[in-house]
């Protein structure tokens, strides 16, 4: 018997982003394996006042913190995707960046690459982590009918 979960596996995302802010392309980022989008916080303002309920503190949602992104991936010394980073992180502004999820849903926001943690193990692959600070909003663009199945389907018949 199926089951009924709607669960896709990451397998398939795409990160992009532009090297500048002027930059007319996307880039995609070479070999990523992990990604952690940005949590999104509200502050929070304190309303209370003399006649609180049961004298408990009271609070409103102030602005909204977009958040940190981290992704990690395969660090390939001197190549393209260390160029990307590397021209991003040294223009010391927020650039466009895109997460395609595996099922064509796409997040699209400003991020200021603020980290860049290459490791080197002895018996292990190269490796580095990248650390950017969202800013301003994040646009969502609904994955299309269908979803991933779909978008698979159409390409096989494009071959």
């Amino acid at each position: 018997m199926a089951g009924n979960s709607e669960a896709i596996s990451g397998l398939g995302l795409i990160l992009r982003m532009k090297a500048t802010p002027a930059a007319t392309d996307f880039t995609e980022i070479g070999e990523v394996f992990e990604f952690t989008p940005p949590e999104q916080m509200d502050d929070e303002i304190e309303v209370s006042h003399f006649r609180s309920p049961d004298g408990y503190k009271e609070f409103i949602g102030g602005m909204t913190d977009p958040g940190e992104c981290t992704f990690g991936l395969n660090y390939i010394p001197g190549g393209p995707t260390e160029d990307l980073i590397m021209e991003a992180k040294a223009g010391k502004r927020p650039v466009p960046f895109e997460v395609e999820w595996p099922n064509g849903a796409v997040w699209a926001f400003s991020n200021l690459i603020r980290g860049f943690n290459p490791t080197a193990p002895l018996n292990d692959r190269l490796t580095a982590t990248i650390t950017g600070r969202v800013s301003g909003s994040i646009v969502r663009e609904a994955a299309p009918a269908g979803g991933a199945a779909a978008m698979v389907a159409a390409d096989d018949q494009e071959d």
